[in-house]
């Protein structure tokens, strides 16, 4: 089940096909960092509109991030990394690697719509 349809869908994926490819890894990686909340609760019947929102918000994040990294999986992002390279006197070092910065696979934007909800709580009920 899809929790976001290309037609809600508002961003840099012009192409639905690409589209559904992200959005089905979004939801992979959304389900396991919420403990598959929403696999468990009916996302329609929610009563909480702004959860609902933010969420379907956070789902588009993730799949805007898997756009803008041009991969969506974390071995992909993680290809394209470097530790550190000279060529003479020139040494670079990146300051942050992506998917060090990402919390449960997340990007930071869906991981703080998801967190401001409970919905990464880790405690007992």
């Amino acid at each position: 089940m899809a929790y976001l349809s290309f037609a809600d869908y508002k961003g840099a994926v012009s192409d639905e096909a690409e589209f559904t490819r992200l959005e089905d890894q979004a939801e992979t990686v959304i389900n396991n960092a919420t403990r598959d909340f929403y696999r468990y609760n009916d996302l329609s019947a929610d009563s909480n509109e702004f959860r609902v929102a933010d969420f379907k918000q956070a789902v588009k994040e993730q799949v805007d991030y898997y756009a803008f990294a041009q991969a969506a999986k974390s071995y992909e992002i993680q290809q394209g990394e470097y530790k550190a390279v000279s060529i003479g006197r020139l040494s670079l070092t990146p300051s942050d690697a992506s998917v060090g910065s990402m919390p449960n696979g997340l990007c930071r934007e869906a991981y703080e719509l998801l967190a401001k909800h409970g919905l990464l709580f880790r405690g007992a009920w």
